[in-house]
């Protein structure tokens, strides 16, 4: 029989990972607010902008209730394929998760540095949702990837796998569904003005 512990136990019991990803996601920020990932987030820049041009256009055709659930999709769809990669990959690729969170938060810090740390305050409406979920979903990975490393013998990977999925149902998308409510609303309200 299985043994089946509780969210508030599997928390704990990944802490030092979750400790681990949150310093290596504040690193990455500080870095790219710095400036030194500049050449590799400056080319998207330009794209991004055109991409909200685009968008604009779009907005003016179609009532907001369509564009706003065209973003909640997009965006929840999105992210719960980040978080579900990051744990996935995790045994496969062990470095994805720390690669995925570097990635990340080093544009979130170059994006500031571009924009101005204002946009810290704009990201925090949905940030406080969607944070917790995508480092929680790295450090689910990273253990994961840990577990392949382990000898035979002491290895769990199909137990753990299925501790960190069920935390995944039950917590992480929760979170992106509430972030991509209030991103999404966040995003047309912006569109309307």
């Amino acid at each position: 029989m299985e043994e089946t512990i509780s969210l508030r136990e599997y928390l704990h019991s990944i802490r030092f990972y979750i400790f681990f990803i949150s310093v290596l996601f504040i690193s990455s920020i500080a870095l790219g607010f710095m400036g030194f990932l500049s050449d590799v987030f400056s080319a998207p820049l330009e794209w991004i902008q055109q991409l909200s041009e685009n968008i604009k256009d779009f907005t003016q055709l179609y009532p907001a209730w369509i564009i706003f659930l065209a973003f909640f999709t997009v965006l929840f769809l999105n992210n719960s394929f980040t978080c579900i990669l990051d744990i996935i990959l995790g045994p496969l690729i062990g470095i994805f998760p720390m690669f995925s969170v570097f990635i990340n938060g080093g544009l979130l810090g170059w994006f500031a540095q571009e924009e101005g740390p204002v946009i810290f305050l704009a990201i925090v409406p949905h940030g406080i949702f969607e944070l917790p979920a995508f480092l929680l979903s790295a450090a689910i990975g990273l253990k994961l990837g840990r577990e392949v490393l382990k000898s035979k013998g002491e290895r769990h990977l199909k137990k753990e796998l299925r501790k960190g999925l069920r935390v995944f149902l039950i917590l992480i998308l929760p979170l992106l569904f509430i972030a991509a409510l209030i991103e999404s609303a966040l995003i047309v309200a912006t569109l309307s003005f």
